[in-house]
């Protein structure tokens, strides 16, 4: 039980004696407030709201409730000091002895730990890039932010399905066979005085041309897709990513698929024929005012209803996507996550109305966006344009600074945070280059290990913990620390913030790399001291907790963990 859950349940425990019968509707009063490590030590270790969630049930003051509880948890035998802050915070000063348990908990407990989760089946949606080129940057952000809520879901213990949907449908996929089959026919043209507006620019697709020998448009659709399809997925490899579902639009998009859509959608009057108003800003002179099948969007927050299936028949990327995650829905996923690009943000509320209402919102649907990219040399901005095909792929990216660098630095933010990405920094042997740091941290305690293993003979029932050893202000936040990982791992699922694990493995490094330092201002701070094999066995059980938690946090976010460097 970690000290989170420990004092949760002491103050639930409390304050059901304090309150008699006036609360017991309450069926687990601890999900109900919050015991969380303050951002300034001198609020205390730990800080906790129960006294200003409860006090309007028990009509008495915050304070006053405070108060009350206050005088029963300063009997807890781990509990040093109380102080009662603003409206009502409980604040906790802890002894040491406390954090040197914790930490005898947390080692007992850590090959097998148990989040104390209840499974949900869940479907991960991320990359699902158009197959009309190479996968670029961004992407790469939006592939490994899928790839590590997936991995960190199923670390706590979810069931999680990693899919990619394959748009080989609709008018992309027209644009994408004009651009091959005009290659074919103009194999040394111009690409400069190529109009992007009617084909897909780089010179990609000019190789790709090359290998067809089909000529019927849908045979040459099939063995392009295809061909493309096996770059991304070689590129997406090279990061460690897979897909467990790779599904078509194709496919999804059957007669009898679309048929059962639109009963659904009249039936539950969700969607009518009607008319669109004429666009704000027209290019196509030769707009016509024409009946289409239209969903009600404006009736979910929405500026207008939004059309499903054109006057000619064909099918709107609305249309379809509502039929693909209408599929996820009775496949019975309890949960839904999609990761898109930012440039998606006006679809966002349409789609998942739609998903919502058709599944009579027995779903959880959620879709993060991904902020920008921007990529930097030296410091200097690398300016590129996907609509010119000049721009960095992904491919081009990872041959710069490998797949660990590319993975912690693609979720080093919040998913919606612009991200800056320096090749020359991301290069640097510093605490400057994120994932450098944390991967240094953990072969400097190898080192160390190391080192001991050479130094002190010890039989396996002399090599002894002695909590009571691990005094110094820097090992008890150590201690706090790692104690702390499994609520970390916790929040991050609970939340999809890959993020917090990355920003936890980096503070880590450095609280150990700063603990390692003191022993050269005083050397009876020094992790291994030869002539105390006490204090020395004890300080390098404590670095031994330290590196398990580097390779277990790194190995779930997939990023490798050298011994030397």
């Amino acid at each position: 039980m970690n000290y989170f859950d420990y004092f949760k349940i002491s103050l639930s425990e409390i304050l059901k004696e304090i309150s008699e019968e006036k609360i017991n509707f309450i069926e687990k009063i601890e999900d109900s407030f919050t015991v969380e490590v303050p951002s300034k030590k001198n609020f205390g270790e730990l800080s906790t709201n129960i006294a200003m969630i409860f006090s309007k049930q028990l009509k008495m003051s915050p304070r006053d409730l405070a108060e009350l509880i206050s005088k029963e948890l300063i009997k807890n035998k781990y509990v040093k000091d109380i102080d009662i802050a603003g409206p009502g915070f409980i604040n906790l000063f802890l002894k040491k002895e406390f954090w040197h348990q914790q930490l005898v908990n947390f080692v007992s407990s850590f090959d097998n730990y148990n989040y104390n989760v209840k499974p949900k089946k869940i479907c991960v949606e991320y990359v699902s890039a158009n197959p009309t080129g190479m996968l670029h940057i961004g992407h790469a952000r939006g592939a490994v932010l899928g790839d590590a809520i997936s991995s960190i879901l199923q670390e706590v213990g979810h069931h999680v399905d990693k899919e990619y949907y394959i748009n080989d449908a609709g008018e992309q996929i027209k644009k994408l066979v004009k651009t091959i089959i005009y290659h074919k026919e103009n194999p040394n043209s111009d690409l400069k005085k190529i109009n992007n507006d009617d084909y897909y620019p780089g010179n990609y697709l000019v190789g790709i041309s090359s290998t067809i020998n089909k000529v019927d448009n849908i045979e040459i659709s099939n063995e392009v897709t295809e061909l493309i399809m096996k770059d991304i997925k070689n590129d997406l490899k090279s990061l460690g990513i897979s897909h467990d579902n790779y599904i078509s639009e194709k496919i999804m998009a059957s007669k009898s698929n679309i048929n059962q859509l639109k009963k659904k959608l009249i039936d539950k009057d969700l969607a009518y024929l009607g008319f669109q108003d004429e666009p704000d800003s027209q290019k196509n002179k030769s707009w016509k005012k024409e009946k289409k099948l239209l969903f009600r969007s404006s009736n979910y927050g929405d500026d207008k209803d939004r059309a499903l299936i054109k006057p000619n028949g064909e099918l709107t990327y609305f249309m379809t996507d509502i039929i693909y995650h209408l599929n996820k829905v009775e496949r019975g996923y309890d949960i839904l996550l999609n990761v898109w690009g930012a440039d998606h943000s006006g679809y966002v509320k349409r789609l998942t109305n739609a998903t919502l209402q058709l599944s009579e919102k027995k779903i959880n649907f959620k879709i993060f966006l991904t902020g920008l990219v921007n990529l930097y040399n030296n410091k200097k901005l690398l300016k590129m344009s996907k609509r010119s095909g000049n721009y960095l792929t992904l491919k081009d990216v990872y041959n710069e600074v490998g797949s660990d660098a590319l993975r912690f630095m693609m979720i080093s933010r919040d998913a919606r945070s612009t991200i800056d990405f320096d090749f020359q920094s991301v290069q640097e042997r510093n605490k400057d280059n994120p994932v450098f740091y944390v991967q240094y941290a953990y072969a400097r305690c190898k080192s160390l290990f190391k080192i001991f293993k050479e130094n002190f003979n010890l039989n396996s029932d002399k090599n002894a913990f002695y909590s009571n050893n691990l005094k110094l202000n820097e090992e008890i936040d150590l201690i706090k620390k790692v104690t702390n990982f499994h609520n970390v791992l916790l929040q991050s699922a609970e939340f999809y913030e890959p993020h917090r694990v990355t920003s936890y493995l980096y503070d880590l490094a450095r609280m150990f790399h700063n603990y390692w330092g003191l022993g050269k201002i005083n050397p009876n701070n020094k992790i291994i001291i030869d002539d105390n094999e006490e204090i020395t066995c004890s300080r390098i059980f404590l670095v031994n907790i330290i590196s398990l938690v580097i390779k277990k946090g790194l190995r779930i976010i997939k990023i490798n963990c050298p011994e030397n460097m």
